[in-house]
């Protein structure tokens, strides 16, 4: 009986620590757009440029290999699926456009809905 006193609270307390140490050392992604030298509207127009016609769908600020680089999924007319462009915040550089089938998008769209926390619905 004194086992399971004990070990029950290590056990939830060993499951809380992913939730409390991500709260405390997640980075504001406002804090993390003052690092970056260009602006999302000047790395927006980088990355239009490199798909012209498209639409930029969703965009988003991270790090990859500890740089910090602007993401822009871009949608063209008559193109199925959508390009990925990776522009770098420290100089506007391109860093890639990749393309994703449409099946990919889905595929990362659900991935993401399942990583994500669920929302408050109160």
């Amino acid at each position: 009986m004194n086992m399971k006193r004990t070990l029950i609270p290590v056990c939830l307390a060993m499951l809380a620590m992913p939730v409390i140490s991500a709260g405390l050392f997640a980075a504001e992604p406002q804090a993390e757009e003052k690092k970056a030298n260009i602006t999302m509207d000047e790395a927006r127009a980088i990355a239009l440029a490199k798909v012209p016609g498209g639409e930029v769908t969703s965009e988003e600020l991270g790090r990859v290999a500890g740089k910090l680089t602007f993401f822009f999924d871009v949608k063209s007319e008559g193109k199925k699926g959508l390009d990925v462009v990776s522009v770098n915040a420290a100089d506007g550089e391109v860093i890639e456009v990749k393309h994703k089938s449409e099946w990919a998008v889905r595929r990362d769209a659900q991935t993401k809905r399942r990583s994500s926390p669920p929302k408050d619905r109160s």
